[in-house]
Order: structure tokens, then C-alpha cells, then sequence
């Protein structure tokens, strides 16, 4: 029973989140879901920019159910541990969380080897740590450890490694554009060496490196973030090319134009002004930028329908149920309208 009751709450929790997330994202478009294998455990690993937006959007925009990694320091709070449960998030332990972390990581690393056994899909971020920056940093061994331990405990199995590239217009602003490229596939066994382990990690880091910089724009030298513009992040084969080639000229610098909003987006203040107060007070909370597009994320599933659901019900308490209806939908459709206009 308490299975099946995991089960639909993750479907639910699944649905609302990515209804939310396209009621964020201007546009969000996926490449490669043909390269995921339907029967086959995989692991995935992934670059990290935007917090955790970037587990949510693999996870519900992905042919597989997911488990996912993410810092112990998420589950501090109950409910928002309830919640990350609920996603399939598992706490991996830092050395800065104060416990024994190499020990309770031990627990983690075997609870993942027994998913992928059981053919499930388990999703790693191997830098380590989210950056805003737009390149692909040094990987950490801890993916390469999942694998090569599942591939000693089932020698007669397959495990598929499936890079995934992260590519956004902006991490931080509302109503931006992702790109989500799923890579080749790449077979564990074929760079694993149980009589020399440490060469086979190097290896393997070094493919799983090399494949993430060929589906996200790469940006070694940070001065030439400063000359690309917004929609060449989205298509990183071509825009590494350019970079390899020397296109961007980083003497200059494009001018950051101030992002424009439509006449729907001050009506959507206007309807929203309890959630835009709370923004204003929480945004100078926020200490790391990486974590600024999660927090609008989290008003935007919670605080903004609240407060549309509170309206509604005034609304239908002094005016009856055919304008509150009325006011619902227009609430519904300007949201939407907003986000892919703005």
C-alpha cells in the first residue's frame, strides 16, 4: 500500500511540476530521448547550472522515472524533505554537512547499485557543485565509482552512461528558453579494467567530460560569454565550433539590453501582488544566483496559486460562480500568455 501511494504521489507531484515548469520556461525543447534505452539501467549524468531546476527539468521532460542526488542540506527542512522524497531525491553527504559523510555516502553509493540492479535509472551531476558559469568543470569520481561497483556486482549485466547537456538563454530571469540534449549512450564495460581501476576511472571521467562539452556550450574563458548572444546558448554544437574557431571577438562587448515586458506581464503583477511581495523580501535572502530561478519556482507552485485560489474564492463569494469563473481562466490564461510573450 505505502508503495502504491509513493507511486501516485510521484505522479502527481510530476504532473504539477512540469505544468509549472512550462508555465515558467518561454520554451522548452528536449533532443535525443531516442538515445535512452527503455529496459536498460542507466545512469545519467548531467551538468549543473541552475540548482535544482536542473534535476526537475530532467526529470520530467525524460522516458524513465528517475532517481536523483541531491545535498543533504535540501532535506534539512520536513516538508521540503517529504517533497524531494516524494521526486526520488536522495541526500548525498559534503564534508562541510558535519556528519561522517564518507560513511553515510558508502549507504547511498549501495542503495543506487540496488536500483540500477533492479534496471532503474539513477541521475548523478558530476561536477560536484551547481556554477553559473557556462562551461564544464572538473568531474568527480563518485559516478564513476556507482558504475564500476554495479559492474562487479553484475557481471552479466549492461550499464548505459547518458550525458546530459543543460542549456539555458538565461539561468536566472523568468520566461527564458532551455535546451535539454540527451547524448550518445556510452557502455560502462568498454572503459572498465577491474585490474586497473584508477586508469578506468580516468578514462571514464575523461569520455563522460568530453561528451557534456559537445552537448553544452563550453565556454572556457569567460570573457567570451560576454560576446555570444542569448539564442546561440541553446545551440552549443554550433556555437563550440564558433568558439573553437575564434568567432567571438572578445575585445568588444554586446550591451546587456534590459529585458522588455509586455503589457500582460504588469497585469500579471497587478493579479499577483501577495507573491510579488514575497518576492521582494526574498530575493535579498538569496546569497548564491544559482538559486534564484529555483526560488521563483517554488512561489510559482506555491505562493502564486494560493493566492489565485484565495481570489477566486472572494470573487465567488461576493460575485457568484460565473464570474469567479471567468476571472479563473482569465488568471490561467494570463500566466500563460505572459510567459511565452514576455
Amino acid at each position: 500500500m505505502k508503495a502504491f501511494f509513493n507511486l501516485i504521489l510521484y505522479k502527481l507531484v510530476h504532473s504539477y511540476v512540469k505544468i509549472g515548469l512550462h508555465l515558467f520556461y518561454k520554451k522548452i525543447e528536449v533532443s535525443g530521448l531516442e538515445n535512452i534505452p527503455k529496459d536498460k539501467p542507466i545512469l545519467f549524468v548531467a551538468n549543473h547550472q541552475n540548482a535544482m531546476m536542473d534535476p526537475i527539468l530532467i526529470a520530467t521532460h525524460n522516458t524513465r522515472v528517475l532517481y536523483f542526488l541531491a545535498r543533504a542540506s535540501a532535506f534539512k527542512n520536513k516538508i521540503a524533505a517529504k517533497l524531494l522524497n516524494a521526486i526520488h531525491a536522495m541526500a548525498i553527504y559534503r564534508v562541510r554537512d558535519g556528519v561522517n559523510s564518507k560513511k553515510l555516502n558508502i549507504a547511498v553509493f549501495e542503495k543506487c547499485i540496488d536500483l540500477l540492479s533492479n534496471t532503474e535509472c539513477i541521475l548523478i551531476f558530476p561536477e560536484g557543485s551547481h556554477s553559473i558559469k557556462r562551461q564544464i568543470r572538473s568531474l568527480r569520481s563518485g559516478f564513476t565509482t556507482i558504475a564500476f561497483n554495479f559492474l562487479e556486482q553484475n557481471t552479466n549485466k549492461e550499464l548505459y552512461i547518458i550525458p546530459i547537456g543543460l542549456n539555458f538563454t538565461d539561468t536566472i530571469s523568468y520566461a527564458e528558453k532551455v535546451h535539454i540534449i540527451y547524448g550518445k549512450p556510452i557502455l560502462a564495460s568498454a572503459y572498465f579494467n577491474a585490474n586497473n581501476r584508477r586508469e578506468s576511472i580516468g578514462n571514464l571521467i575523461e569520455k563522460v567530460s568530453n561528451s557534456l562539452k559537445e552537448i553544452t556550450v563550453h565556454i572556457a574563458d569567460t570573457k567570451e560569454e560576454k560576446r555570444i548572444p542569448k539564442a546561440a546558448y541553446l545551440q552549443p554544437k554550433i556555437t563550440n565550433k564558433k568558439l573553437e574557431q575564434g568567432f567571438y571577438d572578445t575585445s568588444e562587448t554586446i550591451p546587456k539590453k534590459r529585458k522588455k515586458h509586455t503589457i500582460f506581464y504588469y497585469l500579471l503583477q497587478l493579479n499577483s501582488i501577495l507573491p510579488f511581495v514575497v518576492w521582494y523580501f526574498l530575493k535579498s535572502k538569496i546569497k548564491q544566483k544559482e538559486f534564484i530561478s529555483t526560488a521563483k519556482f517554488s512561489l510559482g507552485l506555491t505562493i502564486f496559486p494560493l493566492t489565485y485560489i484565495l481570489q477566486t474564492s472572494l470573487i465567488l463569494y461576493f460575485f457568484g460562480m460565473t464570474i469567479s469563473l471567468i476571472y479563473l481562466f482569465f488568471t490561467i490564461g494570463l500566466v500563460y500568455v505572459t510567459t511565452k510573450t514576455n
